[in-house]
C-alpha cells in the first residue's frame, strides 16, 4: 500500500512527539490566534488513531496545552491590559466583552474554547478585569477538556481510513458553526431583552419625573 494510502506508515511507533504537537498547536491557538490550530489538532489526533495511539492521551494533550495557553493570556491582560486593550480603537469590543463577563462570570470562560475569534479576547480581558486565578484556571481547563474530548471522537474514530479524515473535520465545521450560531443568538436575544427592559423602564420613569 502506498504512502499515500497509509499516511499513518510515515510515522514511527513512538507516538510522544504527536501529543507533544497537540499540545504545542492548543498553546499556540490562545498566543498565535492566526495559526491553524484546530486543522493540525484533528490531523493529528488522526494519525494518532492511525497508529493505535490512545485517545484519551490526545485529548490530555490538547486539554494541557490550551489550559497553558490560555493562562498565559489571562496573565497578558493582567499585566499589560490597560496599557494595550485600553486604547480608543477596542473600547467598543472590549465593552462587550467586559459587559459578557459581568453578566455571566466565568461560563464563557468554559465555553470560549467553540467559539472562533472570542477566544483571542475573553482571556486577556479576564486578566485585565482581575477576576480570580483559581477559576479562570478551572474554566481554562474545563473548556479544553471538553474539546480535546470533542476532537477526539471526530477524528479518532476514523482508525486506518485516511478518506475519512476530510469528511470529519466538515462534520467538526459544522458542529461548530451549529454552536457559533446557537451561542450568537442567545447573546443578541440577550442585548434585544436588556434594550426593551431599559426603554421600558425609561418610559416608566418618564412620567414620574414629569410630576416631580
Amino acid at each position: 500500500m502506498s504512502l499515500w494510502h497509509d499516511p499513518a506508515a510515515w510515522l514511527p511507533h513512538n507516538l510522544a512527539y504527536l501529543y507533544g504537537a497537540l499540545a504545542l498547536f492548543a498553546f499556540l491557538k490562545y498566543t498565535l490566534p492566526v495559526f491553524p490550530g484546530d486543522v493540525l489538532q484533528v490531523a493529528c489526533v488522526f494519525l494518532v488513531g492511525a497508529k493505535g495511539g490512545a485517545g484519551w492521551i490526545s485529548a490530555c494533550s490538547i486539554a494541557a496545552g490550551g489550559t497553558l495557553g490560555a493562562w498565559l493570556a489571562f496573565w497578558w491582560g493582567e499585566r499589560f491590559g490597560e496599557a494595550y486593550l485600553r486604547r480608543p480603537r477596542f473600547a467598543r469590543p472590549m465593552g462587550r466583552v467586559e459587559h459578557l463577563l459581568g453578566r455571566w462570570g466565568y461560563w464563557p470562560l468554559v465555553l470560549n474554547r467553540f467559539v472562533p475569534y472570542v477566544r483571542i479576547v475573553l482571556f486577556p480581558a479576564a486578566g485585565l478585569l482581575k477576576m480570580r486565578t483559581l477559576p479562570v484556571a478551572a474554566s481554562a481547563l474545563a473548556g479544553n477538556a471538553l474539546f480535546g474530548a470533542f476532537v477526539v471522537l471526530l477524528a479518532h474514530r476514523a482508525g486506518q481510513e485516511w478518506g475519512q479524515l476530510a469528511s470529519l473535520y466538515h462534520y467538526y465545521q459544522l458542529w461548530l458553526g451549529l454552536f457559533v450560531f446557537a451561542f450568537l443568538s442567545l447573546l443578541v436575544a440577550y442585548l434585544v431583552l436588556g434594550a426593551w427592559r431599559s426603554r421600558r423602564e425609561s418610559a416608566r420613569s418618564g412620567p414620574e419625573d414629569d410630576e416631580v
